[in-house]
């Protein structure tokens, strides 16, 4: 078995390990899809969809797996709340446990005139966003309440012990 399917493998069995019940439907397949995604980005270190579509453990063409994770990243259904949070919670309890979590707020341009605002948890020399804010305009400063609501968004993720 190669090293892609084995990551594969381990990131969907420890996905529906943290999913609080057991998936199922259109969920199960979602979820396939999201591991499918985490393994193509760990394994291709890149955020480009042609080159963790390279690392995707299938038996499809490149196309279209990358025409399958675009339309996962697309889909409105795929929201933050059943498939970010879960995991996001368990990765602050569990780099929490072991050490202090070092928390750093970054703003970028996304798109066609769009700012991200985020929090990141750093780990390992990467930083992993855990909250986040976008907002339509242009390059510069963001205004004081979009800070505070994201530190606010932000609060409510970090474990009771740990703030």
């Amino acid at each position: 078995m190669n090293d892609n399917r084995r990551r594969y493998r381990a990131i969907r069995k420890a996905i529906k390990h943290l999913y609080p019940t057991g998936p199922r439907g259109n969920v199960a397949r979602h979820l396939h899809t999201l591991a499918a995604l985490i393994s193509g980005i760990v394994g291709s270190r890149s955020s480009n969809l042609p080159a963790v579509a390279g690392k995707v453990s299938d038996r499809t063409k490149r196309e279209s797996r990358v025409k399958k994770l675009s339309r996962w990243i697309k889909n409105e259904r795929a929201n933050v709340e059943i498939y970010f949070l879960p995991y996001a919670d368990a990765l602050l309890e569990s780099l929490g446990a072991h050490r202090t979590l070092l928390l750093a707020v970054d703003g970028s341009e996304v798109g066609r005139k769009c700012l991200a605002l985020m929090v990141s948890v750093i780990y390992k020399k990467r930083a992993l966003p855990i909250a986040w804010i976008v907002v339509k305009g242009n390059k510069g400063h963001f205004p004081e309440e979009t800070h505070m609501q994201l530190l606010e968004q932000a609060h409510k993720m970090v474990p009771e012990g740990l703030t």
